[in-house]
């Protein structure tokens, strides 16, 4: 018996109960604890109603002016097809600089009848690279895209340039 046993078997014999009214004299002396048993651990009707009410207007508010209420033309998003024709893919991935490269992130649909499969992304104004994952193992650039570029890894990105019209 090592020395750890010893100790938890000492502590064992010693081992002794606290009064049956400890708990209540605890309670007792907790402020308010007696009210709040009688009617449960629940408020009594309609006691939180007001500062729930304030916390959810205060939380749209806050939500309204940082933009995430606002329609995408306001904030300079448009949206994106991509669309890609592989017919006997199990997946399809889009990774681009819009989701900093994560897989998992964005799906592609599909495949449909023709093995085509899509996502409708929204963008924000700028320079976005981006490139399909197949099977999670191979990297295709989008044949439909007009402009290209290589990533500097052997393999070629493909570039949207969205910029909003200033005249419009």
């Amino acid at each position: 018996m090592n020395s750890e046993d010893k100790i938890l078997e000492m502590l064992e014999k010693h081992r002794t109960s606290a009064p049956n009214d400890f708990a209540d004299g605890v309670m007792d002396a907790l402020p308010n604890f007696r009210k709040a048993k009688r009617r449960g651990w629940w408020p009594a009707k309609g006691q939180w109603i007001a500062p729930a009410l304030v916390g959810a207007a205060a939380s749209l508010l806050i939500l309204f002016l940082s933009g995430r209420f606002q329609p995408s033309e306001v904030q300079g998003h448009v949206g994106f097809h991509f669309e890609l024709h592989a017919p006997g893919a199990d997946t399809v991935e889009l990774l681009g600089t819009f989701n900093n490269w994560k897989m998992g992130d964005i799906v592609l649909n599909g495949p449909d009848a023709s093995g085509h499969w899509t996502a409708s992304v929204e963008l924000p104004e700028g320079r976005h690279e981006y490139i399909f994952l197949v099977d999670g193992k191979r990297w295709v650039a989008d044949p439909n895209g007009t402009t290209h570029r290589p990533d500097g890894f052997g393999r070629v990105n493909s570039v949207i340039n969205y910029y909003e019209d200033d005249n419009a």
